[in-house]
């Protein structure tokens, strides 16, 4: 299994969480929401699913992810807090 510390320290991997934590989406759209080039997006979603973040599914041709599971949703929100607290 990756590690979650790892996978958590890119802006792209976070802005890809934050995206998911609203609900699931296809690469497509992950490219369209984040502005990210496809490929860059496709090896960031392989290493949220490695670590456990993240699952996708086959819906016809295109697959759907989402977050792994509602404490991943906790989790981003923790980290949403500590980067507001930082912030201010």
């Amino acid at each position: 299994m990756f590690d979650i510390g790892k996978a958590l320290s890119c802006r792209l991997r976070l802005a890809l969480l934050h995206t998911l934590a609203v609900g699931e989406a296809s690469v497509g759209e992950l490219v369209e929401r984040t502005g990210a080039n496809q490929p860059n997006v496709s090896n960031h979603l392989g290493v949220l699913r490695e670590a456990g973040l993240v699952t996708a599914e086959r819906s016809g041709r295109v697959m759907r992810y989402r977050l792994a599971s509602p404490s991943v949703r906790e989790l981003v929100k923790a980290i949403d807090a500590v980067t507001d607290d930082r912030a201010a």
